[in-house]
């Protein structure tokens, strides 16, 4: 069931930095998307690249439909990130990139990797067993100042 789930869910392209498209779609029957994304930083750029992550992590957990946001840098490698996220909906997740601190983040992206996301970095999971999750929070990112 979860592959035919996957098989005929409606699929919206996302456009990423250098004009790429990445489809976005539950990966999960209970309707979540769940993703992960490795970075590899240029060097030099590492402060800038987390700066803007801190931004982007604080604004992105008050997003009503956003369930976890997580960003980590690789221990035995301090220019390589990995980005874990899990979102309520496809539609949570597309407009989360459309926020003005997601589109800068994109941006960012644009200048300090060592190659866009969609070249191997970004991969869909399917959460075999996902928590019950809180109900959403009753936030809005528009209100924060950092958000804008």
């Amino acid at each position: 069931m979860f592959r035919t789930l996957l098989a005929i869910a409606a699929l919206t392209a996302i456009a990423l930095p250098g004009a790429a498209q990445v489809p976005v779609s539950a990966t999960h029957p209970n309707g979540e998307v769940v993703l992960v994304v490795d970075f590899e930083v240029k060097p030099g750029l590492e402060a800038e690249f987390e700066t803007a992550f801190a931004r982007s992590t604080h604004c992105s957990r008050l997003e009503p439909g956003n369930v976890t946001f997580n960003i980590h840098r690789v221990v035995e490698s301090p220019s390589h990130y990995v980005l874990y996220e899990v979102w309520r909906s496809a539609g949570a997740l597309e407009s989360h990139f459309q926020q003005p601190y997601t589109v800068a983040l994109f941006a960012m992206f644009d200048r300090a990797l060592v190659r866009p996301v969609t070249e191997g970095g970004l991969r869909y999971l399917g959460d075999l067993d996902p928590a019950d999750r809180s109900p959403p929070v009753a936030s809005d990112p528009a209100s924060d100042p950092r958000c804008r």
